[in-house]
């Protein structure tokens, strides 16, 4: 139809009304909004991360800030990045702990369920029980009260110690005369030093000795006491078996809504009471003193917020954190000022962006458009773009609002008129990335392949794509500065449009190659760029002598992240910025400093809430961050939208440096073995590591080290992820390892922690190192004799080699030609006396053989005086003595035919190793021609890899190989083959039958000459 309408018209807020009258409050159940996850971060601790098990039955602080865990399999220690179980502990693993407490002398005291009460010193941990004068072994409560004394509730009775700080005494027994006999679950001492004392009944011990029973309201078997604890408003409180009362004006109130167990009860320094449960969470519970928001009763545990809903335990730290023992694990609640509007449909898009207006709308698009109203999203539709996908929303400043789409272009919605603009004939592209309203009132439309300009009358005028100067078509980010400048982020680089041209700067010459996702110009008009892998750019035109106009700030200089998806600055200057799965802020002062590794960003991060946890952020679409009037943030999520109310950023103290472990060549001393401040280390340690960490409850994401050792380190080094620091090779003498923590919220407030150690020098001058010097002197010139008469006998054995490689080339060379002359003229003299004139060419023939062998011959004296350089073709080679060998055989009185089969066509090797292969080969040949009578011989080369296998085959008469050693007989051949084949590290095979001819195969690994 064309008209705009809104299909979701629903009264989408209600008033809240609370009232109190009279000293005798009334708490009604609440929740929180449906649409709002609730404002705390969680994490849980199980078995699998170091717990003893998993049901948590106390929880108590040290006063070094470490947490102590009782539960059902023993006692955890907690420093906020171990939990562990300490050697002096370990032998309680197989007691229940059931309630802790912190002595003042910093002694912890342990009640367990069926094995009495333990006391936990620094040397020692000792055992209470019959002959201490505590009669049942099952203790539900441990209490030291103002004066020192020591109460200790039992299922039979109540005990209390009176030694103060020695803790000698004997236990004694308190419910017997005048107090009838009891089980005791709860002990609590109130601001007037009253001795509050319950379990099958509530009475109170007052200072003059005198005590009093009182009565709770409801059944015999509902009104047990379980826990007792008393508010800063003077109120007592007691959890029961069937709820929740409290004591107000000598009158004992019921807390409607509450109809479980209450087991646990603590009041948190911002006064609300939270109460632990079994079986239905934990509630909180608002004072009458308090707003009245926080003056009913809540439950927070909803939507899975605890892996158990019976609560055993409730704790807060000293740093406001409140711990939850459950039935199947622990559970850390921290306030995060990040609350989570999920969208209706749920799903994850692959984008979502979200706009303000100044009517105070907030849009999500995520495929479909949502409007935030009162925490809450809700669908709209509007007449004509039902089945389109939103990519983004913009409210223009004559009140029109612009839609972009993913595919669809853009539409332009002013009351009930709806315009539609698409690609090409008014768009670039008709995937929308962002839109901007320059000064002119015209307005700017990113897309996928450029930028459009649209007039104040509604028609294009301008495209800006990568045909007249665009940087990249995949614009990502628009702004115009107050100069009128017109900045484009694009997926590779930036632009920077001005009066109707395209210009070129330090800025676009510095983020040529970045994906620039956000553009921002600060309160002082300094310009910011976001980028995709490379942090922050910061540009600052005429800038001061010395100061460069183009800055880079990144993850080295304390950004969390070089992913920077949305830049903003609230008004109070403070900037904030988002990346895949962070929220981050900055104070303008801080990011105008030089920030360095030694002096990082001041970085606070914020939490996302539970339900929402593991949210990734979006960006590459604008906007993707939006600030309200109200100076409120809002960031797409892949959770909903996150909302931060207006939030001061706070300081956080230093985390607490400690060094935890030393590890001396891969063996570890823990801290309960470093027990001075100076530590020893062995001369003969040549791998030192220090393990370092931080004591603080709270999350430790932000946490960074750095350490140093000094005496070797020059200056202080940056820990990674790893908390570890190694050394290898420490001289000795005296060292200090030193380690600061400090949080990125806070790098100027810094902690530190040092250790001693001295490395132990080398005993060098005592009389056994003398003694094992002479020894190793005499051995010494025991091993150069034996090293000279080795050398000796290597050389005479390298005589004996050179004579066998002088019979072999004699063999080969001199010999081997001077048979074939004598061959020759046997065949000459055959001839003759046949009566035949002779044949010229067996003379000219003898003649080539005897210039050939004395060729040879001086050949081989040569290579025995000369070292060989040139590489040869052995290939061409073993083709020439083939050759040779077929025209040499034809003149003579039997020829034979000589064949050459090879699969390469070029094998170059150095000379010495050819010249052995030739003279083995050839001598194979030889052999061939000369016995076998076969008319044919067949030699074959093959490359299989850097494998070579040459075989000479004939199919004559053959021998028996049984007598291959012929050296006796005068033929030194075949010993000479095999010979030069084992000079070469090859393997030589002969294979000869009578009558079925004769095999030569040898086998050789090639190294190629380079």
């Amino acid at each position: 139809m064309g008209m705009m309408r809104a299909l979701t018209t629903a009264v989408w807020g209600a008033a809240l009304l609370c009232a109190s009258a009279g000293a005798a409050t009334s708490w009604a159940p609440a929740t929180a909004p449906s649409g709002v996850q609730s404002q705390y971060a969680r994490t849980l601790w199980r078995i699998a991360d170091g717990l003893p098990e998993d049901t948590v039955q106390s929880i108590v602080e040290s006063s070094d800030g470490v947490l102590w865990i009782g539960t059902t399999g023993g006692l955890a220690r907690f420093d906020g990045s171990h939990m562990q179980v300490p050697k002096l502990v370990r032998s309680l693993l197989a007691n229940s702990i059931f309630t802790l407490t912190f002595e003042r002398d910093g002694s912890l005291w342990a009640g367990t369920e069926g094995g009495g009460l333990l006391r936990v010193g620094r040397t020692g941990v000792k055992s209470y029980s019959v002959r201490e004068g505590l009669t049942d072994g099952f203790v539900r409560k441990v209490l030291e009260d103002s004066k020192g004394r020591l109460w200790v509730g039992t299922d039979d009775g109540l005990f209390v110690m009176d030694a103060v700080g020695q803790r000698a005494g004997r236990l004694r027994r308190v419910d017997k005369g005048t107090i009838a006999p009891m089980a005791v679950h709860a002990i609590t001492e109130d601001c007037a030093g009253r001795i509050w004392v319950g379990g099958s009944r509530l009475i109170v011990l007052n200072p003059n000795g005198t005590e009093q029973e009182f009565a709770l309201k409801g059944a015999y078997s509902q009104t047990r006491v379980k826990t007792l604890t008393e508010t800063k408003d003077g109120r007592l409180w007691v959890g029961t078996v069937g709820g929740l009362q409290y004591l107000d004006h000598g009158t004992f109130h019921v807390v409607r809504g509450i109809h479980a167990t209450v087991r646990t009860l603590i009041q948190a320094s911002d006064g609300l009471l939270w109460i632990g449960t079994i079986g239905d969470g934990v509630w909180t519970l608002g004072t009458a003193q308090q707003a009245a928001e926080n003056g009913r009763l809540r439950q927070v545990s909803g939507r899975g917020l605890l892996p158990s809903d019976t609560v055993l335990s409730l704790f807060e730290d000293a740093q406001r954190q409140i711990w939850i023992g459950t039935q199947a694990g622990l559970v850390r609640l921290n306030r995060t000022p990040v609350r989570v509007v999920p969208l209706p449909e749920g799903g994850d898009p692959d984008y979502e962006t979200i706009s303000g207006d100044t009517h105070g709308n907030v849009w999500v698009a995520a495929q479909q458009l949502y409007l935030i109203y009162k925490d809450v999203a809700r669908p709209v539709i509007y007449g004509g773009l039902k089945d389109v996908k939103v990519r983004n929303v913009f409210r223009a400043r004559d009140g029109a609002l612009w839609i972009g789409t993913d595919g669809s272009g853009a539409y332009r919605v002013d009351g009930n008129k709806v315009r539609h603009y698409t690609a090409p004939e008014e768009l670039t592209n008709n995937f929308v990335r962002g839109f901007l309203q320059d000064r002119d009132g015209a307005l700017w439309i990113a897309a996928d392949e450029g930028v459009s300009r649209i007039n104040a009358a509604g028609m294009t005028e301008r495209k800006l794509t990568e045909a007249n100067g665009l940087s990249f078509f995949s614009t990502r980010s628009l702004l115009q500065d107050s100069k009128g400048t017109l900045w484009i982020g694009t997926d590779h680089g930036l632009s920077k449009w001005r009066n109707g041209h395209f210009e070129h700067d330090a800025a676009t010459a510095a983020l040529a190659h970045e994906k620039v996702w956000s553009i921002l110009q600060d309160q002082s008009g300094v310009l910011w760029f976001g980028t995709r892998d490379h942090g922050l750019f910061r540009y600052r035109t005429g800038a001061a002598a010395g100061e460069p106009l183009v800055q880079q700030f990144t993850v080295a200089q304390g950004l969390p992240s070089n992913s920077i998806y949305q830049l903003l600055q609230d008004r109070s200057g403070t900037f904030w910025m988002t990346g895949p799965n962070m929220i981050a802020s900055i104070a303008a002062k801080d990011i105008e400093s030089e920030p360095s590794e030694e002096r990082p960003l001041s970085v606070q991060t914020y939490q996302m809430p539970y339900g929402a946890d593991g949210a990734q952020l979006y960006g590459g679409r604008q906007p993707a961050g939006f600030l309200a009037s109200d100076d409120s943030l809002w960031f797409p999520t892949s959770k909903g939208a996150a909302h931060l109310a207006k939030v001061t950023p706070q300081s956080e103290p230093a985390p607490r440096a400690w060094v935890d472990e030393l590890i001396e060549d891969g063996r570890s001393l823990s801290t309960d073995d470093i027990t001075h401040d100076t530590v020893h280390v062995a001369a003969n340690v040549v791998r030192l590591s220090f393990g370092f960490t931080a004591i603080s409850l709270r999350p430790q994401e932000g946490v960074r080290f750095r350490y140093a050792l000094e005496g070797f380190d020059p200056t202080w080094t940056a820990a990674g992820a790893s908390r570890l620091a190694t050394y290898t090779n420490v001289p000795p003498g005296r060292y200090r390892f030193r380690v600061q923590a400090f949080n990125t919220a806070n790098p100027s407030s810094v902690s530190e922690f040092s250790l001693s150690l001295v490395k132990a020098q080398v005993f060098y001058a005592t009389w056994w190192f003398y003694a094992l010097c002479c020894l190793a002197l005499s051995t010494m010139v025991w091993s150069l004799y034996h090293v000279r008469v080795r050398g000796i006998r290597a050389r005479f054995a390298a005589v004996l080699e050179e004579r066998g490689r002088l019979a072999r080339e004699m063999h080969d060379t001199v010999i081997q030609g001077c048979t074939g002359i004598s061959a020759l003229l046997e065949a000459m003299a055959s001839q003759m006396g046949e009566g035949t004139v002779p044949n010229d060419g067996l003379l000219e023939c003898a003649r080539i053989q005897a210039r050939t062998t004395i060729d040879e011959a001086r050949q081989a004296i040569s290579n025995m005086r000369h070292e060989r350089e040139k590489n040869v073709d052995l290939v061409l080679a073993l083709k020439g003595v083939a050759g040779q060998t077929t025209h040499d055989s034809a003149i003579g009185v039997q020829a034979t035919e000589m064949a050459f089969h090879h699969d390469v066509e070029k094998l170059e090797i150095t000379a010495s190793v050819a010249h052995e292969i030739l003279m083995t080969v050839r001598e194979a040949i030889y052999n061939s021609v000369q016995h076998s009578r076969s008319g044919k011989v067949e030699m074959d080369l093959r490359m299989r890899g850097d494998d070579l296998t040459i075989c000479v085959v004939d199919h004559g008469c053959g021998f028996a190989t049984a007598g291959d050693n012929v050296a006796a007989e005068g033929h030194y051949g075949i010993v000479g083959m095999r010979e030069r084949v084992q000079r070469l590290g090859g393997k030589m095979e002969l294979i000869s039958a009578q009558g079925q001819g004769t095999k030569v195969q040898l086998r050789f690994r090639m190294v190629r000459p380079q």
